[in-house]
């Protein structure tokens, strides 16, 4: 099975600017450029933000337990279900759950991980 990795980015516009100027002149002179799947924050107190432990603990048993519905998960990790709601849809703002709905029987809305590992960069220049 291979492993899936999503990189989140620590450091402010400078860096993304910076960043982004290599990869175009890479596209420029005609290099391949890798995609990469990451995720920008501006500083460590706002990645602290939105992976709190009890949300880095939501994205672990969505990956390992494969719950059928948010109530579901609400269940394992045995929390309100509105707490885990808000968190779950945290997380899907910034990209790191999807929610798969389906109408079997009564609406339910799927929590997905789509990667194995979240790799943190911080940038110091």
């Amino acid at each position: 099975m291979e492993v899936r990795n999503v990189t989140i980015r620590i450091g402010g516009l400078k860096s993304a600017l910076r960043e982004a100027a290599e990869v175009m002149e890479k596209v420029k002179l005609g290099e391949k450029v890798t995609p990469k799947s990451s995720i920008g924050f501006e500083s460590i107190d706002t990645l602290r933000k939105v992976l709190t432990p009890k949300r880095l603990e939501l994205l672990k048993v969505i990956k390992e337990k494969l719950p059928d519905s948010i109530y579901e998960l609400s269940k394992i990790v045995d929390r309100d279900l509105k707490s885990v709601t808000t968190d779950v849809k945290v997380l899907e703002e910034y990209w790191l759950v999807s929610l798969e709905k389906s109408e079997e029987g009564r609406m339910k809305v799927k929590p997905e991980v789509g990667f194995d590992k979240l790799n943190i960069e911080i940038a110091l220049a």
